[in-house]
């Protein structure tokens, strides 16, 4: 049987140029990798994206958090890339591995006397020296690998055209303990995880058969180290 099947069109990529599409669509657009509240991404700019602080009540502005990953490496059925026992990549899926830096700014908050007391050593030995309200804060960080199963889904890129976007199906980080925190972080890392592979969404303009640009018919598909299109010109 012909490459194309049924169809009039067959194209591919193999998972080293996806790589390639992966580091150099993160690489241009580095803000889908960098996320923060106000404290550490005051404002979105191509380089980080800006989000607000977890509401708490007593600290004001609220919990401030940063999450920055790595660049997905991705690798496409068959398996080359090894994962951890809990992991089965299977036909149809691919695999990935990244790193992850979690931070918070740690604040020790002052804690405001309401009403002002008149012999207070602010109000009484110095009016005129102001309080001290900012809090004090350290930053606290720790790093992660992060390994993935996912599948692609055929979506639409943002002008519209014909993309690919990674589907991620399940999470895994090695001995985290104890082990309902490495759960926890699991499936916080999986619900973000899920939200920013769905935004790196690759144009099928990509994968030509020559001169000529593929409308998909069948595929997205993941077979011997390749995703694999087959369609019309």
């Amino acid at each position: 049987m012909s490459l194309t099947e049924a169809e009039a069109v067959f194209a591919s990529v193999h998972e080293t140029a996806l790589n390639d599409l992966i580091t150099a669509f993160c690489t241009d657009r580095p803000r889908y990798l960098v996320y923060g509240s106000p404290s550490f991404v005051p404002v979105t700019t191509v380089a980080e994206t800006a989000m607000p602080g977890i509401p708490f009540p007593g600290i004001p502005g609220g919990i401030n958090w940063r999450i920055r990953l790595g660049v997905p490496r991705i690798d496409l059925f068959k398996q080359t890339d090894p994962l951890p026992p809990e992991l089965v990549l299977g036909p149809g899926q691919f695999s990935g591995r990244l790193d992850a830096e979690l931070c918070i700014d740690c604040r020790k908050i002052r804690i405001d006397p309401k009403p002002p007391r008149p012999n207070s050593p602010t109000h009484g030995d110095n009016p005129d020296k102001p309080r001290d309200t900012h809090p004090i804060a350290e930053l606290t960080c720790f790093k992660l690998q992060v390994f993935l199963v996912g599948h692609l889904e055929h979506v639409m890129a943002s002008n519209g055209e014909d993309a690919i976007a990674f589907a991620v199906d399940q999470v895994e980080i090695v001995d985290i303990k104890p082990t309902d925190l490495e759960s926890f972080l699991e499936c916080l890392l999986f619900m973000i995880l899920q939200a920013v592979l769905a935004e790196i969404r690759l144009p099928l303009r990509a994968l030509r058969a020559g001169a000529f640009q593929l409308v998909p018919t069948v595929g997205p598909l993941i077979e011997d180290d390749q995703i694999k299109m087959r369609g019309t010109l």
